[in-house]
């Protein structure tokens, strides 16, 4: 919630992959959930390897909207950071810790429908 990023668990049925988007902090309002996307992105690959996205369109955009440097510096802690967690597999980069939630909606989506 308060953290520079969000992340989505793709699972598929050959494995699960992650998708990464630097932004501010979500803000949770009457109307959705709300946040500036810094263009910078990650794709984690089923395999584990990532690809950092978008550094060009970051760049670009840093320098012609004038992001603050406290912004690029966090933005730059936060892609660090995520870095060292996809490698290490902690989570949310991990499979088991994604399968283990998404069992958990799974189970409380069937508790719900009776």
């Amino acid at each position: 919630r308060n953290r520079f990023f969000n992340v989505s668990g793709i699972i598929s049925n050959t494995g699960v992959a992650f998708y990464v988007n630097l932004a501010s902090p979500a803000l949770i309002d009457k109307e959705a959930i709300k946040y500036i996307d810094y263009d910078l992105d990650i794709k984690v690959f089923e395999d584990g390897t990532y690809k950092v996205l978008d550094l060009n369109e970051f760049e670009n955009h840093a320098n012609s909207l004038n992001y603050p440097e406290e912004i690029k510096k966090i933005l730059k802690e936060e892609l660090e950071g995520l870095i060292k967690k996809i490698e290490n597999k902690e989570s949310p980069f991990n499979k088991e810790y994604i399968m283990n939630l998404y069992n958990k909606y799974k189970n409380e989506r069937n508790n719900n429908r009776r």
